[in-house]
């Protein structure tokens, strides 16, 4: 239960506040303990920083990746727009967790850089994998037109990148959505057959 608390605090205040931002004794009071109870849990600030940050990136993963579960009966299309809408439910459903991934992947603490950046490539190899296989599905049914599937990914990874960097920019729900539809409309007017 403190484990809990303590790790909810972090996430809201390492997101709101920055890493050098957050004291310890900040979150402690938060959580509804004593500072020193922060040491029975974690090693150190760092230490509870990269767990609430692989749990934001954990979270993220799995939220996007469950679209994928059951999604043989659609089309490569409505899969891949899936994915970035997906992506899109997990900043409204889940914003402590998704301000701090956005924020340490764009400004990681200098220290933590190599850290963070691990923990980022484990998250890129799976949505590499996942519209790696969407890719490859859309070309074997035409729908895709043939071409190498690794600029095909990056290049909708960088989509789903700047569609992150374009929420924290826009509070209007109507302002995001139209640029996740245009841009998604774009992109795959440029890749099918």
């Amino acid at each position: 239960m403190t484990r809990n608390k303590l790790k909810e605090a972090a996430m809201r205040l390492f997101g709101e506040k920055g890493y050098d931002g957050t004291a310890l004794s900040e979150i402690a009071k938060e959580a509804g303990v004593k500072t020193p109870a922060i040491y029975a849990f974690y090693e150190n600030k760092e230490d509870l920083f990269m767990t609430v940050f692989r749990e934001a990136m954990d979270a993220y993963n799995s939220y996007v990746q469950e679209l994928s579960e059951g999604r043989e009966k659609l089309g490569v299309r409505e899969s891949l727009y899936g994915i970035l809408n997906r992506q899109y439910e997990f900043y409204r459903e889940c914003p402590e967790a998704s301000k701090i991934v956005l924020r340490y992947m764009v400004f990681p603490p200098s220290f933590l850089k190599d850290t963070i950046e691990e923990a980022f490539l484990h998250s890129d190899q799976s949505l590499t994998k996942l519209v790696g296989a969407w890719m490859v599905r859309g070309m074997e049914e035409g729908v895709i037109r043939e071409q190498k599937v690794q600029p095909l990914v990056d290049s909708f990874l960088n989509v789903m990148d700047g569609l992150s960097i374009q929420y924290f920019y826009y509070s209007s729900k109507e302002v995001y959505e139209r640029k996740l539809n245009h841009v998604f409309e774009t992109f795959w007017n440029g890749v099918r057959s």
